[in-house]
């Protein structure tokens, strides 16, 4: 973004803070209208993008049962080795908010084959009732113990509360010894029931001569690891490296193929009439951007999410690590096969006592209209509003008049404008672009981006849900954009416009 270095404050506007406008009754408070630069050091929880009160959320194994979303998850302790990655659980009835289940799956000891543990799936046994958690058992000293790196393991649970471990004497898969397989690589079994062979097929990620490949065991019980047989693979793609996380699906007439690349760092997706294939890629064929990834899907049989992880940064601008909170988006099945993603309901309707948003600061040509709740910005403009200080909703309707504005919301809006983090709208590449921007020197550093329809009417229709240093954007019920802005959290924000002739940005409203 190119900001001219010389800042004019053309509008200034005192709000009455027990004002209504429309239908939204604002509570009496204390409007804060200061700008300095504030760091805050993150701690505790997050509610709403769940992450535990001490360390992070890993990949994470989503689950409906009988009314109740259950989501499985890696725990990232960021230490401990070589004991890595428990499996907890947090459940809820809505998706709004999380309660916190226990320990599913503990490491085992040094010497068994899950020392360290990885991603999987949690299935119901039709015949028994249990319920079946088939997971990655990783050793660090396979060579020497004569076992694979990596083989899949099974803990049961009568309750969803008492998990019992099968055990290695008990059930126990690896593709040691069979086929063109890498044998070392054996993991992310996704398990799931197939109605039309009467078979349970549980996918793996391996790889094979091929490239990154899909292997499927078949069986038609859950429980005896002598029941599975390796059939054919179920996907190879020869352009990359590893399918991590995979998940398979019915929906409607075709079946769907997700999972996640570790090379672009992105949940990608195919889809197919018949678990034969021929799998399609479609033309957009992310959900999301890089900061959003091993994502796994659950549905309650009408509705159907899709549960990743935004990953945590060292500092603004940093690589992303592994691990962090959980993000979560609602699936849209179109009649050709593709899907868009919105907001979940529980999410869009948590956040309901409507806050006071007063213009604080302006640069450029900012007009003011309806009270507060629409602005009209031409050329090179900003309007700042305070500080987010809670996890909170944002909603706005932007209109843009042609086809090349560049125009979005900004994060980080405070005195040290040499830093701030901008979500943009992009219309010519019809991309939304994050980038850091210096809007002193009118420099931009690009940290990523995702592809958008642009409307023919030029409207978007925006709900963005930040928590702490997490932002998810959802524009027109198509498309979502998670980003980890350390700065945005305890800072003003502000809309702006780069290029553009009267950007109008209106019903803009703020939840809590």
């Amino acid at each position: 973004m190119k900001f001219y270095s010389v800042y004019a404050l053309l509008t200034l506007v005192v709000l009455n803070i027990s004002s209504c406008k429309g239908n939204d009754v604002y509570p009496q408070e204390e409007i804060d209208r200061t700008t300095d630069c504030r760091g805050v050091k993150e701690s505790g929880g997050y509610a709403t993008w769940y992450k535990p009160v001490n360390g992070w959320v890993g990949d994470p194994i989503p689950f409906y049962d009988n009314g109740t979303f259950y989501v499985f998850y890696l725990q990232d302790w960021r230490t401990g080795y070589p004991f890595l990655h428990p499996w907890h659980m947090v459940y809820s009835t809505d998706l709004s908010s999380f309660t916190f289940g226990g320990e599913t799956i503990p490491c085992g000891a040094e010497d068994e084959q899950d020392v360290a543990l990885g991603t999987g799936s949690v299935i119901k046994d039709l015949e028994t009732g249990e319920y079946c958690a088939f997971y990655t058992g990783h050793q660090w000293t396979w060579e020497a113990m004569g076992v694979p790196t990596q083989a899949i393991l099974l803990t049961t649970s009568k309750d969803m509360k008492t998990w019992t471990k099968k055990g290695e004497d008990n059930f126990y898969l690896s593709l040691r010894g069979k086929g063109d397989y890498v044998e070392n690589d054996c993991r992310d079994p996704h398990v799931f029931y197939d109605e039309e062979s009467g078979l349970y097929k549980m996918v793996v990620t391996t790889h094979s001569s091929a490239g990154a490949t899909l292997a499927v065991f078949t069986s038609k019980t859950l429980q005896d690891d002598d029941a599975w047989k390796l059939e054919k693979p179920l996907y190879t793609d020869p352009s990359i490296w590893v399918m991590e996380c995979a998940d398979v699906f019915k929906e409607g007439k075709y079946w769907y193929l997700t999972y996640s690349n570790v090379a672009d760092r992105q949940v990608h997706y195919r889809y197919a009439k018949s678990l034969d294939g021929p799998w399609l890629k479609p033309e957009k064929d992310t959900f999301d951007g890089i900061a959003f990834y091993a994502a796994k899907t659950m549905s309650n049989g009408t509705e159907r999410y899709l549960v990743g992880w935004c990953p945590t940064r060292i500092g603004d601008g940093d690589p992303d690590q592994w691990g962090g909170s959980m993000v979560f988006h609602r699936m849209l099945f179109n009649g050709d096969g593709t899907i868009h993603v919105k907001i979940p309901g529980g999410v869009d309707g948590k956040f309901v006592s409507p806050k006071e948003n007063a213009l604080i600061a302006s640069t450029g040509t900012v007009i003011e209209m309806e009270e507060g709740r629409m602005y009209s910005l031409s050329e090179k403009a900003s309007a700042v509003f305070p500080r987010l200080t809670k996890a909170c909703k944002i909603e706005a309707t932007v209109q843009a008049a042609n086809e090349d504005d560049d125009f979005g919301f900004a994060f980080g809006v405070c005195d040290d404008k040499t830093e701030v983090y901008s979500i943009r709208f992009d219309m010519e590449n019809a991309r939304l672009v994050m980038s850091k921007d210096d809007w002193v020197s009118g420099t931009s550093q690009l940290q990523t981006s995702v592809e958008m329809s642009v409307p023919a009417d030029k409207k978007f229709d925006v709900k963005i849900v930040t928590e702490k240093s997490v932002c998810v954007m959802y524009v027109n019920d198509q498309v979502a954009f998670s980003n980890r802005i350390d700065k945005m959290y305890g800072n003003p924000w502000a809309i702006f416009t780069e290029k553009g002739m009267n950007v109008s940005f209106s019903d803009i409203k703020i939840y809590e």
